[in-house]
């Protein structure tokens, strides 16, 4: 066996984490972020830009996909934890975003 790096322990670490909190032994700190309603996607996209396509120059978020979830589609966790920070603070996003690039 070779020498186990430091990473390696933190993963497997890790790895029995979760499979103990699958297991129902320990319990793991989330958060549930509620869906944003379409009304307030669009009431948010438009506080923030004039059309879906100026939205997407700014957050990088495609206009069809803004459009999509302006008429009610689905919005997954990680979309839904990022129109939060949006609505929350849209100058964080977008610094974030320009650290990024």
């Amino acid at each position: 066996m070779t020498d186990r790096t430091e990473l390696g322990l933190e993963i497997e670490a890790g790895l029995r984490e979760a499979i103990l909190h699958r297991r129902g032994k320990v319990a793991l700190e989330s958060h549930h972020v509620e869906p944003m309603p379409a009304a307030e996607v669009r009431q948010l996209r438009r506080s923030l830009a004039k059309s879906t396509k100026d939205f997407e120059r700014r957050f990088g978020i495609p206009a069809r996909t803004i459009e999509g979830w302006e008429k009610g589609r689905k919005i997954d966790a990680a979309h839904r934890v990022l129109l939060k920070a949006l609505a929350k603070s849209p100058e964080a996003v977008e610094a974030a975003l320009s650290e990024a690039r």
